[in-house]
C-alpha cells in the first residue's frame, strides 16, 4: 500500500525478485573458481602429466624412447609431442567450456587477428639474434651451463623426412599448443591464485626445465622465451601473435638443426 505522497515507481512490480534484491542481479560470468582447482587445473595442462600417459601408451605399443644404442627415437618423440599437444589442448577446452567460459575470448582477445599475426611475424628475427646472443653469452660467462655439447635432436636431422616430420610437430606441438597451454595458465592463476608477474614467472621456469635435454643453456634461454611470450598474452589477451613469432622462430631452429645435420 502507498502512503499518501508516495512515489508509485519506488517498488518493482510484484514478482520481480531480482529488482527487489537489494543486492541485484547476479553478475554475468562463470563463478569464482577456488584456488586450488585453478592450481590443479594449471598443472594438469602444464604437459607433465599428460607426458606420463603419452609415454605410458607408446611404451605399451613397444614404442621406446632410446633405441638400443642410446640414441633417441624419432618415433617416440614425434608421437608423444603429438599426442601430449591433443592431450593438452583437448583438458584446456573441456575446462574453459565445462564452466562456460568462451575458448575463444581466453585465447584471442578482441584485437584484430591479421595485426597480431603481422606482430608476431615482425618478431621472429629479433627473437632469433636475441636467442643467439643470449646461448652464446651463456656459454662464455657461465660455460658449465653447456652441459650437452651437441643437441641430442640435431642427429636426428639428416633425414629429409625427419625434417618435415618434425616441422610440424614445432608448428602444432610448438608454436600452438605451448601458447594455448600458457595463455590458459596465465588465465587461471591470474589474479586470484598469483599476481601476473609471479604466474609469469612459475609458468616461464616450467616452460624452461621442460627443455632442459637440450642443455641447461637451452633451457634458459626457453625460460626467457616463456617469459617474452607470456608477457605478450597478458599485455595484449592473445596467443596469436606470440604462436606465430613461436611456430616460425621453432621453424629456423629446424631448418639450423638440418644444415648442421647434414655435417655429421
Amino acid at each position: 500500500m502507498l502512503t499518501p505522497g508516495q512515489d508509485p515507481h519506488e517498488f518493482p512490480p510484484p514478482g520481480d525478485a531480482a529488482a527487489a534484491s537489494p543486492e541485484g542481479p547476479a553478475p554475468p560470468g562463470p563463478p569464482p573458481l577456488s584456488r586450488a582447482r585453478a592450481v590443479g587445473e594449471a598443472v594438469l595442462c602444464s604437459s607433465y602429466p599428460t607426458q606420463m600417459v603419452a609415454a605410458a601408451l607408446l611404451w605399451a605399443f613397444g614404442v621406446a624412447g632410446a633405441g638400443a644404442d642410446g640414441a633417441l627415437n624419432a618415433t617416440f618423440i614425434i608421437a608423444i609431442s603429438l599426442l601430449d599437444a591433443a592431450f593438452v589442448v583437448a583438458l584446456i577446452v573441456y575446462f574453459l567450456r565445462r564452466r562456460g567460459e568462451s575458448v575463444g575470448a581466453v585465447m584471442f582477445g578482441t584485437a584484430p587477428r591479421w595485426r597480431e599475426a603481422a606482430f608476431g611475424v615482425g618478431l621472429v628475427v629479433p627473437v632469433t639474434i636475441g636467442v643467439a646472443l643470449l646461448v652464446a653469452g651463456l656459454r662464455v660467462l657461465w660455460p658449465s651451463l653447456q652441459n650437452v655439447p651437441v643437441n641430442p635432436l640435431t642427429a636426428l636431422m639428416a633425414d629429409p623426412r625427419l625434417v618435415v616430420a618434425f616441422a610440424l610437430v614445432v608448428v602444432l606441438a610448438g608454436g600452438v599448443r605451448e601458447e594455448v597451454q600458457r595463455a590458459f595458465q596465465l588465465h587461471r592463476l591470474t589474479p586470484q591464485v598469483l599476481p601476473p608477474g609471479t604466474a609469469l614467472l612459475v609458468a616461464s621456469i616450467a616452460f624452461g626445465l621442460g627443455h632442459t635435454v637440450q642443455g641447461r643453456d637451452v633451457a634458459v634461454a626457453t625460460f626467457a622465451l616463456g617469459v617474452l611470450w607470456g608477457a605478450m598474452w597478458l599485455r595484449r589477451r592473445s596467443i596469436i601473435a606470440g604462436a606465430v613469432c613461436h611456430a616460425l622462430f621453432n621453424l629456423g631452429q629446424v631448418l639450423a638443426a638440418w644444415a648442421v645435420g647434414r655435417q655429421i
